[in-house]
């Protein structure tokens, strides 16, 4: 191997590396993948801890965009970036210790500046990460009795474990953050106060409340808001379930209140808190152990919980959108169905139908359409209707903020979709006053949250006057002897090894991970897109010898006449022959054009090339923030 250095046409470059480009925090998801295919698992978990301080967390639970990105998914199956995560996070905390090399760093110096951050959630303690390790002094505001926001919240039991997000957030706490739960904004601190204290604010509060289904019948007994019934059940609140529940949502909130309701006790005996009375999402006034207590009664309250919890008789899920169109991730519908949870697609909920008050069923109507001709929600339906028999109607149908904070704080604003209005510094209206996450955007993923911390906490360091310089340092690893793994076209996407259905009870994790055989198998999969076959023009005598041993096709010589009118290629002809493709004569010039798309870096080309202008070639880049 040897390095050249130049300056690259760095947009082609990260374009060639599409799962890199599509994660939110720039994540080296191929470098770690690639690093778990050759048993360099310490390598691959630092590629992923890098950027995010929530890796354990979207091992388990991210939207993978990188996945929808990658190449690999052009030939058969994406590689599975996210399941690699887990393997590489698993196999880590197996070694002993979360985060040793983060735990070694030395205290940064204090800058004598206080921030106040609302909300313990993803984004919220992501930015006290950082803002604590440029060594800011940091105070977290939660009101629910718990740090984690929607992933201790929302997420349920069996799709991420407790100890995982306990795990995640001690590691910021040990930072020196300061954590104050059970402390709700407006309540028991007002936002004046709040503003008055601190140098900076960070309203990273989420959207907590469901949206309300306004049709007849949503007063009766038994009718539950979806946020409200994960908060509660989350918190091991007992909720009071019929035989027969019907969730309607076709989200993953939907999907995970349908797996939760299979879950739950059928009735409920003693409940500690009642559903209606809320008080779970805030923590005001339920009773809990003490922290310490809660550590040391745990494994006794989660045997006791899993046997309490056989699960409500039948779930139906009803669906406005077709099965192609629901926002829900196909594998968590899946699992749904394999739970036995039955869907009912292109269903729309018309009355929750009651009899003496209490829930008797659920009217619906058939939905022939959910957007009309510009894209534009607005279903349509037909006459066709139908009564699903239930005893219990939980609506899962979005999230919206709770602002109610703001009162009589005008200078912060609220767009007209309900979040609060920020600039490209995710500052509100308001100087000093910040916002991120759900609250600043609408609903995310939550490696978007995870992005949005990072970036709210380099913005107020700007603010308070700070500085930070980006320095990258770019070279180009030349591969003498590039090969790729033998048979990795011939390996299939790895199976994620899930819990059987008869065994789904209480809070016990569905899916187990890959094991040590998955992992490398999957991770020799990686079309490796960092490595580019490099032509140098000045060799190549157009042979066609490289067009003729592409196994993809994805070669091409041509005559430049034939690129005339293509943006892509015009720029680089008049650089090289002083005029557009269009003025050029047959014959004169020709390229070789390339579908990066297909290419499988197998290297033929290079191999075949007789005067060695082909070569396969990495662009290696280090980055580096001072922050002053």
């Amino acid at each position: 191997m040897r390095y050249s250095v130049t300056v690259p046409d760095q947009e082609y470059f990260d374009r060639n590396i599409p799962c890199r480009t599509a994660c939110p925090i720039h994540t080296e998801c191929g470098r770690y993948v690639q690093a778990i295919g050759i048993s360099r698992d310490e390598e691959a978990y630092l590629l992923a801890r890098a950027p995010n301080p929530f890796a354990y967390v979207l091992g388990r639970i991210c939207a993978h965009p990188c996945e929808d990105a990658c190449r690999r998914g052009k030939i058969d199956e994406p590689i599975a970036i996210c399941a690699l995560k887990r393997y590489a996070t698993d196999r880590h905390n197996l070694g002993g210790g979360h985060d040793p090399a983060r735990k070694l760093l030395p205290p940064a110096a204090k800058r004598g500046k206080k921030v106040a951050i609302v909300g313990a959630g993803v984004c919220g303690l992501t930015c006290a990460h950082d803002l604590a390790l440029l060594g800011y002094s940091v105070d977290v505001f939660e009101s629910a009795p718990v740090p984690g926001g929607m992933l201790y919240l929302g997420i349920p039991h069996f799709r991420l474990p407790r100890e995982i997000i306990k795990m995640e957030v001690d590691n910021i706490l040990a930072r020196g953050v300061t954590l104050h739960t059970r402390v709700t904004l407006g309540r028991d601190i007002s936002f004046a106060e709040l503003r008055s204290q601190f140098d900076a604010v960070l309203l990273a509060t989420g959207l907590n409340k469901g949206r309300e289904l306004n049709i007849p019948g949503a007063h009766l007994a038994g009718v539950y808001n979806g946020i409200d019934f994960l908060i509660n059940a989350n918190l091991g609140y007992e909720i009071e379930l019929g035989k027969r529940v019907v969730v309607v949502g076709g989200g993953n909130v939907a999907i995970d209140v349908a797996r939760a309701a299979v879950r739950l006790v059928n009735e409920s005996s003693g409940a500690t808190e009642p559903l209606a009375g809320r008080h779970g999402a805030s923590g005001a006034e339920a009773t809990q152990p003490e922290p310490a207590a809660t550590e040391s009664l745990q494994p006794a309250l989660d045997a006791a919980r899993m046997a309490l919890r056989s699960g409500a008789e039948q779930v139906c899920l009803v669906s406005l959108e077709s099965r192609q169109q629901m926002p829900a991730w196909q594998s968590e519908v899946h699992e749904a169905e394999h739970e036995g949870i039955v869907v009912e697609n292109s269903w729309g909920p018309k009355e929750i139908v009651g009899s003496d008050g209490v829930v008797t069923g659920l009217r619906v109507r058939a939905c022939v359409s959910v957007f009309d001709e510009n894209g534009r929600f607005n279903p349509a339906f037909s006459d066709e209707e139908k009564v699903i028999p239930c005893d219990t109607v939980v609506l899962a149908i979005g999230q919206q903020a709770d602002l109610s904070f703001l009162g009589g704080h005008e200078d912060v604003q609220v767009t007209p979709r309900g979040i609060l209005k920020i600039d490209e510094n995710l500052m509100t209206t308001a100087p000093g006053v910040f916002a991120g996450g759900d609250v600043a955007f609408g609903p995310r993923v939550l490696v978007e949250a995870v992005a949005n911390g990072h970036r709210a906490a380099r913005s107020i360091h700007v603010f308070f006057n700070g500085k930070s310089t980006k320095t990258v340092l770019s070279r180009f690893r030349i591969f003498n002897n590039w090969e790729m793994p033998r048979g990795f076209l011939g390996i299939p996407r790895q199976t994620m090894p899930v819990l059987p259905a008869n065994r789904r009870i209480g809070i016990a994790e569905v899916e187990l991970g890959f094991d040590e055989a998955q992992g490398r198998a999957e991770g020799l999969r990686c079309l490796k897109c960092q490595v580019n076959t490099i032509f140098d023009g000045s060799k190549c005598i157009l042979c066609n010898g490289c067009v003729d041993i592409c196994p993809e096709n994805c070669l091409r010589l041509v005559d430049l006449t034939q690129v005339q009118g293509d943006e892509r290629y015009e720029a680089l002809i008049r650089k090289r022959y002083g005029m557009s493709a269009a003025n050029l004569s047959p014959g004169r010039a020709g390229a070789i054009i390339k579908n990066e798309e297909k290419c499988i870096r197998c290297a033929l080309c290079a191999q075949r090339c007789p005067t060695q202008a082909i070569t396969m070639e990495a662009l290696e880049q280090q980055e580096r923030e001072v922050f002053e």
